[in-house]
């Protein structure tokens, strides 16, 4: 009978695994999906997202091309902001941009607007004396008009 192989940990096969493929180095870099908002800060996080690493480039969704231009702009120092984040020796190399439109469109709907408030009544007074001042104009349409304006300035 032969004797039973050594048993081996599964966490020392993951270990083992990892630094074989180095994927301990493209873990690192991924540690920027975690942390984008930390990152990039909270104004562009907003309105980009990391999609994916291809090599050691970095392709972000931007919800539209304003967006996307001001970042390019920006391009060199968003690469050493998002690198600063980046643990280990392997960094990202590039940044490109693509256009996503369904980023940040649930922060453009429109907030639900208040309901309009009861209109007030317009003080007799106030108006009497308004229909003095108008009364010197000759066109009664104008003077109907301008005084149906007065009340909806006055309510």
């Amino acid at each position: 009978m032969a004797a039973p192989e050594k048993i081996t940990r599964i966490d020392s096969l993951f270990a083992e695994l990892f630094k074989k493929r180095q994927w301990d180095k493209r873990l690192a870099l991924h540690e920027v999906f975690r942390n984008w908002p930390q990152v990039v800060g909270s104004e562009i996080a907003e309105r980009t997202e990391p999609q994916v690493i291809r090599g050691t480039v970095l392709w972000i969704a931007v919800s539209d091309s304003v967006w996307m231009q001001q970042l390019h702009l920006q391009k060199q120092a968003l690469l050493e902001q998002i690198n600063a984040n980046v643990r280990g020796s392997e960094k990202i190399s590039d940044i490109r941009f693509q256009i996503d439109a369904a980023l940040g469109e649930e922060k453009m709907v429109a907030a639900p607007q208040k309901p309009a408030a009861s209109p007030q009544p317009v003080d007799p007074e106030e108006q009497k004396s308004f229909e003095r001042l108008t009364a010197a104009i000759g066109d009664g349409e104008l003077r109907t008009r301008l005084l149906a304006l007065w009340r909806k300035a006055h309510r």
